[in-house]
């Protein structure tokens, strides 16, 4: 049924099954069909004709050798062939062929294939089912088409988004913006506010009252700073610092800001005071001049670890009997608290208590200064033992001149004194709150 001749490749070679399977197939309808020509007198045969299997009369071959062909062959088969009616085919007359042993070329050269005539179905329309070179050059083509269409939609749709990005952003976004920074910077009602308003919008719909508003800002912080420039009152200040942050007088007010907060630190002349004022300057309210000095003196003053009580009493006692016997210069009251030889006091050597006592009084009568009260306080000593059993105390001390009512008040005075394990005092000596300070 096959004709072998026609291939270049014996049966069973790998070559072969790619280069025959065309016309096998094409073999196999030409025999159906011409059984079917040959039959048209009689009914279909129950018989595969491939395998000799009974099959359903109207199919053309069994379930077991159309599922082959579809599976092995890739072959699209009717669901059922019809015979021609009686006198239908193009065979001349009185010319039997037999299927069996006449060539598949003498087959196809005679034009023995008939058609049928329901379906309108011919050899060359079932050739058709099998794909050849130029139909796959069509499905090539057709791919290629699709394709390119598909490339231009999406080439439109993004050029679309595009357009409606840039559409977007100069009408609805830009808009936003300046409409935002805007209700930024009369909220704020600052030069910075409306600086950053000019900077980002030079062609903004508010541009000339940003303009505006920054000149009589500018003018007011001018008028507010002469006003200020000798105010004592540091919350002023601050005030003008908070509302003008880039000022062009900002650092004259921090300057002059660190000098009264200083001055307020002095006064006070306690370890809370200095603790404050270096936390104002470490965060940056001002420049911190003053820094080392109270970070000096917070050391003098903060009790450091807790002492006993009794011990803290005698101390206290020791150092205001001292200062009032100092101011009124009573010899019997100083000394009854030096030892019997101080070590130093101010910025004398070692000297006997007698000789000592001596010379404080010779210089008080010969001195044309006015007399100086000792004010201690109290309650800001700060006091460390030592390993020889003797007392390191620091205190504030404040200075009062002159005669009653006209008497001058000099604060952040620190009063040193050393004292030995019988509460005597055995070195003197103060730190003064500025140099020249009497």
């Amino acid at each position: 049924m096959l004709d072998e001749t026609a291939s270049d490749h014996a049966p069973g070679e790998p070559g072969f099954r790619i280069s025959n399977v065309r016309k096998y197939i094409q073999n196999i309808f030409i025999f159906v069909k011409q059984e079917l020509c040959l039959k048209t007198d009689h009914a279909m045969s129950h018989h595969c004709p491939l395998c000799g299997k009974e099959k359903k009369e109207e199919a053309l071959f069994c379930d077991a050798c159309s599922n082959k062909l579809r599976a092995e062959y890739e072959v699209v088969l009717p669901e059922s062939l019809q015979p021609h009616p009686k006198g239908g085919t193009n065979r001349p007359s009185g010319k039997e062929i037999d299927p069996l042993t006449e060539p598949v070329s003498s087959l196809q050269d005679s034009n023995e294939i008939p058609t049928n005539e329901k379906t309108g179905s011919s050899a060359d329309e079932l050739k058709g089912s099998f794909p050849d070179a130029n139909t796959g050059e069509a499905v090539k083509r057709s791919s290629s088409r699709k394709a390119g269409r598909r490339l231009v939609r999406i080439a439109v749709i993004l050029l679309l988004l595009m357009i409606a990005f840039l559409l977007y952003n100069e009408l609805i976004r830009k808009g936003n913006l300046e409409r935002s920074g805007w209700d930024t910077a009369i909220k704020a009602n600052s030069v910075t506010g409306y600086l950053h308003y000019i900077e980002n919008n030079p062609d903004g719909a508010h541009f000339e009252e940003a303009q505006a508003a920054l000149m009589r800002l500018k003018a007011d912080e001018a008028d507010r700073w002469e006003v200020m420039r000798h105010s004592e009152l540091v919350t002023e200040l601050r005030d003008f610092l908070l509302q003008f942050p880039e000022s062009n007088y900002a650092p004259l007010v921090k300057r002059r800001l660190d000098s009264l907060t200083w001055m307020g630190a002095l006064h006070s002349n306690t370890s809370s005071a200095y603790s404050d004022y270096m936390m104002m300057a470490e965060s940056g309210d001002f420049n911190g001049d003053y820094l080392a000095e109270a970070e000096t003196r917070y050391r003098m003053l903060f009790q450091s670890y807790p002492v006993e009580q009794s011990t803290l009493d005698s101390v206290r006692i020791v150092v205001n009997g001292f200062c009032s016997a100092l101011s009124s210069l009573d010899h019997a009251g100083l000394e009854q608290w030096f030892a019997p030889r101080v070590e130093r006091y101010y910025f004398s050597g070692p000297l006997s208590r007698e000789r000592l006592l001596g010379e404080l009084l010779i210089g008080a009568a010969r001195s044309e200064e006015p007399a100086i009260t000792y004010i201690p306080d109290l309650e800001e000593v700060q006091l460390e033992k030592t390993l020889e059993d003797r007392y390191r105390v620091n205190l504030p001390l404040l200075k009062s001149l002159g005669g009653t009512g006209t008497r001058e008040q000099l604060p952040g005075y620190i009063l040193h004194l050393e004292l030995n394990p019988l509460f005597q005092i055995t070195a003197v000596h103060e730190t003064k709150p500025y140099p020249g300070a009497p």
